[in-house]
Order: structure tokens, then sequence, then C-alpha cells
């Protein structure tokens, strides 16, 4: 501003010295201009800047990243926390990483500033599995297709893969489901340094191509099955829904191939992988707590009765049952840090600053896991859930 305001008076004084009379009329419009620019300089200095979130010191040029490891990320976080507080920062390479572990700031995160951080920056391992973030959870909510991928599956439609199909869908998925999650898991070098990414020093990059080749593979053979079919015969579920946005390329609803796979693979790790490993969890806690299976099993058998199949309408009446699987997810929260989130413009929460494009994690693992909300936070206690039953639910408005 200041070079502008000098070089408006060069250009001033330079035409004032060619025509007569002109510096003394422009000479206010300059006093004016400059008295505005001090004046909105001072304001800007006078305004004051929240703080950075405290955190530990790194290294140059990598940051902390030497000192956190490779696994057991939210349990890394959880040990930070203790040290720095519900809200720390910590530099990986030249980028920001947030850390909050408080329901009240995470409500600011989740609730008060949503669409602020609902912005994405999506590992290489991501990018690769989800076909180019076609997909809802990696997508940015600013990316133009993001909204009709969202509304596609909050429609009416039934939001699964139905008969034979699913159980082909599902089977296949869970022999590479394993691997997939441990790349999606492990901090990558790539993503922290994008000028040595095509260097792929952990394999990640390779990994995650050999498996998206299989899985790309099987989705085509599903997708051709299906295609082929009569009109008659095909089935009202998500797959034919996403088959007939395709079809219609002249409609602004359409999807490209891409993005329905990418949909897809969110529908089946978000329908495959969650429930199997919050129900091996459940198992693992009743068998080492054989007195709380005994209750689950009595109360069953009053419910539901011997050799019979518990339905829908059942679920009401299993207030223990619902209260070991409520415990189970406390103590063993399927993905610990959720996805993480970027922010999309500066803001202050919890009293500090989060600057713009600043990674943002909330680990619901320490949440969980803290002693100042919960009694005897690391043991599992279903009956914490049965004194107050509408305290907490799973819509996820319980911070």
């Amino acid at each position: 501003m200041f070079q502008t305001a000098y070089s408006l008076l060069s250009w001033l004084l330079n035409g004032g010295n060619q025509k007569d009379g002109f510096l003394p009329a422009a000479f206010p419009f300059l006093v004016a201009m400059l008295g505005l620019s001090l004046w909105y300089l001072f304001l800007k200095a006078r305004k004051p800047m929240a703080p950075l979130p405290p955190g530990p010191l790194g290294l140059p040029i990598v940051g902390y990243l030497p000192f956190l490891g490779f696994d057991y990320l939210h349990l890394v976080f959880t040990e930070l926390a203790g040290v720095y507080g519900p809200i720390y920062k910590l530099w990986l390479g030249n980028k920001l990483i947030v850390v909050i572990s408080s329901p009240s700031l995470v409500k600011e995160v989740v609730r008060d500033h949503d669409i602020t951080f609902s912005e994405r920056e999506s590992p290489i391992a991501a990018q690769i599995i989800t076909f180019g973030s076609n997909d809802i959870a990696f997508d940015s909510y600013s990316s133009p297709s993001w909204k009709h991928k969202r509304k596609i599956l909050a429609s009416d439609g039934n939001g699964e893969i139905q008969g034979e199909q699913r159980t082909i869908v599902e089977s296949q998925f869970k022999k590479i489901f394993a691997e997939i999650m441990v790349f999606l898991g492990k901090p990558n070098i790539s993503d922290i340094f994008p000028l040595i990414a095509w260097f792929d020093i952990q394999s990640i990059e390779r990994g995650m191509k050999k498996i998206r080749q299989s899985f790309n593979e099987f989705l085509d053979s599903v997708i051709e099955e299906r295609m082929k079919k009569e009109t008659g015969e095909q089935k009202s579920d998500v797959l034919q829904m996403l088959l007939d946005l395709h079809k219609n390329q002249d409609s602004p609803s359409s999807l490209t191939m891409n993005q329905i796979k990418g949909i897809l693979v969110n529908i089946v790790v978000a329908g495959t992988d969650t429930t199997s490993g919050s129900t091996e969890w459940a198992m693992s806690e009743l068998m080492q707590h054989p007195e709380i299976m005994e209750k689950v099993k009595e109360e069953l058998n009053d419910v539901i009765g011997v050799n019979n199949t518990v339905e829908e309408f059942h679920l009401p009446n299993l207030r223990y049952l619902n209260a070991v699987i409520k415990e189970t997810f406390r103590l063993h929260p399927v993905l610990p840090l959720l996805v993480p989130r970027c922010s999309a413009r500066s803001l202050t929460v919890g009293g500090y600053t989060i600057p713009k494009g600043s990674r943002v994690f909330l680990n619901t693992c320490s949440i969980h896991r803290d002693p100042n909300i919960w009694d005897n936070p690391m043991e599992f206690q279903p009956e914490r859930f049965l004194n107050e039953p509408g305290k907490l639910d799973f819509r996820g408005n319980d911070f």
C-alpha cells in the first residue's frame, strides 16, 4: 500500500511539473489516501491475533515426523494430549497438523464451523483406492460433485447391494481390506514431502495401485454382469441406481464410472469392515468378561427365547446388549481419528488460531478414554450406559 502511495506521489509530482495547478488540486486527495493507509495499518496492528496451539518441538525440515512412528498413531496423539492439552499442533515437514481431543472443541469443529472444516486433503493412498477421490469420504465439500453424490446416498433408494452380488462383493473385498487399511493408516512421507513423492520410498503408492487394479477388475465384472441383465430382472438397489445415473449422460445428475466405483468403495468399506471389526471387538470383550457374557445370554433368552433369531423389533428390549455395543464403540472406535479434515480458512478454536490449510485430526480415542469424562475409562463396563440410556446414542449428536 505504501508502494502504491509512493508511486502515485511520484506521478503527481511529475504531473505537477508538466502542468501548472495540477499538484495543488490533487494534493488533498493524496493526503487523504495516505491518511487512510496509515489508519488501516494502525487498526490491523492493533487487532489481536490468537496464538497457534501449543505443541512439541520438531527438527528442521522434517518437523516432528521422526518421533511420530508409523503405528498406532491415535495412541501417540493421545499421549501428546496428556502433555499439551486438548488442542495442540505439530509440524510434519511444512504441513501443520492440529489434533483436538476435547468434546467441546470437537463440537466447535463439526457443528459450529462444519463447512469450514469440511475440506479434505486426500493422501496418495486414498486418492488411488477411491479412483481419484471420486468418493464421498475423501472428496471436499467445495467439490462441485460432492453435494450431488451425497444427495444420491441420502435418497430414498436402498443404500446397499442386494442378493448374490452383495455376498460376492463382501467376500472378495474382505481379502484385500486389511491391506487397504494398513496403507491408509500409515503416515506417508510422499504426502508430507511432495517433491520426493515419485520415489515412493515406502512403496505405498505401488502397493495401493496393485490393490486397486485387482479391485477394479472385480468391480468391472460385477458392473458388467448387472448391465447384461434384462430390465425386468434388475433389482432396485444402490448399484442399479448408480448405473441408471451413468446411462443418462445428458442429465446434470449423471455420474462417471470412476464416481460410481468411488462411491461403491465407500459403501463396501462402511458396510463390511466397520460391522465385522466392531463385532470382533465385542466378542473379544465378552470372552474376557464371562460375567458380562452371561448377562447378555440371559437377556437374549428372556427377550428372544431359545433357538430363535434376533429381529429388528426385538432391539428396543435388548437394553443390556445395547449397552455392550455402546461400550465396545467407546473403547474400540472404528476410526479413532475419523477422516482428517482441512481448514478452508483461518479461524479461532478454543482460543487458538487454526490457519487456513491446516490438517485437523479429531482424536475420538482420547475422548473415549479421558478420565475426566468417564469413570474407570480403561475398564469394559456396559453398566455405565444403563443408568442414563438416552444420554448417548449412535447418531453422532453426543460429543
